[in-house]
């Protein structure tokens, strides 16, 4: 409701019967609400007084003491009136936020009626700053000097949240590194110095090797474990160059197992190979995880801090050269260049042009023979598969099926190469009881992943008419080594379906014989960097052994790839190894080069074997 004074005005028309009344409104709602508020009993206008949750202060310009506080400055800053009067204003006021203090008192000074507000820290009587949001108004007229009234009230519970809040949102929880955001910040404000130390700025983005085996082999809890210390060490390499090289350093955790050093320092031209030699020497020392000491490795991708760079190309550009680190192999480092830029662009292009691939009948494969030594004949084929792109020719797999994988194609990809291999295998007769071989196809773990994959695998082989025994799927044990318990069940139901699976690359890894057991493996391919040092390493040539034996007392198909010279065929002869593969013996080709050579026996082969002997430069 709102309160109103009526007044009641009668007057008569002259010459009329008519009487007509006029009321007036007049609003009083304030007024009476004011007289309602002071019936308040003096009791609890000075309990108000005490206890508010703000403090009403006057400062005398004259003197720079507050004329007039109320009580509650006891319950706010734990001072009493007495204490306070006796002290000027200008010493409640945190050094730091004095200037900004005098600025906003002399805009509000300024103005007749100004008003205006700020967040400062003001002493507590304990000693301690608390962070008060002050309201300046001016009272002071023409007539008198009445000062400037001040509401003071304590935000400090308020502030702190708001700095947690801000806090999280610009740093990792895991590590408590600065993330992306912060990074990008500080890389800003660099660029934007008036020093120019734009050029004296280096950003390193590093990407721990293998960390997704670490993760699935050991446990989550663990692959965080490792990046805690991970994260340790590089706050302590950062404490380092701040000291050794009076630089400025950030340090950033960006993704999953990425990170970044921001440095700043005053030598540009020796300051990247330092950083990077510097970050190699904290990774000598092994990580202990689980009881076990592991050593860990980093690709580093680098860019300097050019004049007209921004932050997001400068995280742009340090990210390329990583990437580019990262398909040369483990423990790479790559500077930013032209190079590394051209790199990035292809690398783009090729994710933009796969989506079309597909549909455009771009793809091919090529099948590369597995022989029997017993009888001399194809065993089997493995299907690889290839790109014949309109511009840049015939790629192969390492062109594009890790950027299939990272822009999840890689499960239609994989789809198409499993429904063309199968027709292929109808059409050279794999299934014929007479002499039964089989096909073999390479999937990753995101195809495992699917629940529908397996189902989708039956259905390509009932379209293309092929019995289920003629086909098997690959997997390497790093796929195994993923913990989603649906890559379990859906091994299983390829298995019931009546498909092999083989374990591919078999003794690179770390559990090999645990996967054995755990999982319904139908063959092992024994990795062709043992086969390489066959006829000359000792070591190799007893694992190939051993695997082998171990093959044959579980009744797996055992195969050994990487043949390509006649003394390692003879080798893997003549120690049982009776399913061998390779470059010496058969090349991957297409499905029209190999229908001929369907029913060529391995012996008539062994005179490409023997002209490879000599060199194998020319694959």
């Amino acid at each position: 409701y709102h309160w109103f004074e009526a007044e009641w005005w009668r007057f008569d028309e002259p010459g009329s019967r008519r009487q007509r009344v006029v009321l007036p409104l007049r609003d009083i709602d304030h007024r009476i609400k004011t007289v309602e508020a002071l019936s308040v009993s003096q009791a609890q206008q000075d309990r108000l007084l005490q206890y508010g949750a703000g403090v009403t202060a006057i400062l005398s310009q004259d003197s720079g003491f507050l004329s007039y506080v109320s009580p509650s400055i006891h319950h706010v800053l734990g001072w009493t009136q007495d204490q306070i009067s006796e002290i000027p204003m200008s010493r409640f006021i945190h050094p730091d936020d004095s200037t900004a203090f005098e600025q906003i008192q002399s805009q509000v000074l300024e103005r007749p009626n100004g008003r205006a507000q700020i967040e400062v820290r003001c002493r507590h009587k304990s000693g301690a700053w608390r962070v008060v949001e002050l309201t300046l108004e001016n009272l002071i007229s023409e007539d008198a000097d009445s000062g400037l009234l001040f509401y003071i009230y304590d935000v400090t519970d308020r502030r702190q949240a708001v700095d947690e809040l801000t806090r999280q949102q610009r740093t990792d929880s895991l590590t408590g590194l600065a993330n992306r955001y912060l990074l990008l910040d500080r890389i800003s404000i660099g660029l934007e110095g008036e020093d120019q130390a734009t050029s004296n700025m280096v950003l390193l983005k590093c990407d721990i090797d293998r960390f997704g085996m670490f993760n699935d082999a050991l446990g989550q809890d663990v692959g965080d474990d490792l990046l805690r210390e991970f994260a340790r060490r590089l706050r302590a390499l950062a404490r380092r160059l701040r000291s050794l090289r009076n630089a400025e350093v950030t340090v950033a955790r960006l993704t999953s197992d990425e990170f970044a050093l921001l440095v700043s320092s005053s030598d540009r031209e020796t300051l990247p190979a330092e950083v990077v030699e510097e970050l190699r020497q904290m990774l000598l020392e092994p990580f202990r995880l689980q009881g076990t000491e592991h050593a860990v490795t980093v690709c580093v991708g680098v860019a300097v801090a050019e004049m007209d760079s921004t932050a997001e190309e400068m995280a742009r550009d340090a990210s390329a050269a990583m990437h580019f680190a990262k398909s040369t192999g483990a423990n790479q480092v790559s500077y930013f260049n032209r190079r590394v830029r051209e790199a990035a662009i292809e690398r783009l292009e090729t994710q933009s042009d796969l989506v079309r691939a597909i549909d455009r009948d771009e793809l091919v494969l090529h099948f590369q023979p597995a022989y029997d030594t017993r009888t001399g004949l194809l065993e089997s084929t493995e299907a690889l598969v290839r790109w014949q792109h309109p511009e840049r020719g015939l790629l192969g797999p390492g062109y594009f099926v890790p950027d299939a994988e990272s822009s999840n194609r890689i499960v239609e990809l994989g789809q198409w190469v499993i429904d063309h291999a199968a027709q292929t295998a109808v059409a050279w007769n794999f299934d014929d009881p007479s002499m039964p071989r089989k096909m073999w196809v390479n999937v990753s773990a995101l195809q495992l992943q699917s629940a529908a994959f397996a189902e989708n695998l039956a259905e390509s082989l009932r379209s293309a008419g092929l019995t289920p025994s003629a086909f098997g799927i690959e997997v390497t044990e790093s796929v195994l080594l993923v913990s989603d318990p649906q890559i379990s069940k859906t091994l299983d139901d390829v298995h019931e379906s009546g498909c092999s699976i083989a374990l591919d690359d078999f003794g690179t890894g770390y559990s090999s014989l645990t996967y054995l057991q755990r999982y319904n493996v139908d063959a092992i391919k024994i990795d062709q960097s043992f086969v390489a040092g066959l006829t000359s390493d000792a070591d190799d040539a007893s694992i190939v052994v051993a695997v082998n034996s171990l093959g044959r007392s579980l009744n797996l198909s055992v195969i050994a790839e990487g043949v390509e010279t006649a003394g390692q065929l003879d080798a893997l002869i003549s120690m049982g190894c009776t399913l061998v593969s390779g470059f010496g013996l058969c090349r991957p080709i297409p499905e029209a080069e190999l229908t001929p050579l369907l029913n060529v026996p391995l012996e008539a082969r062994r005179i490409e074997i023997d002209l490879t002997d000599q060199s194998t430069a020319n694959r």
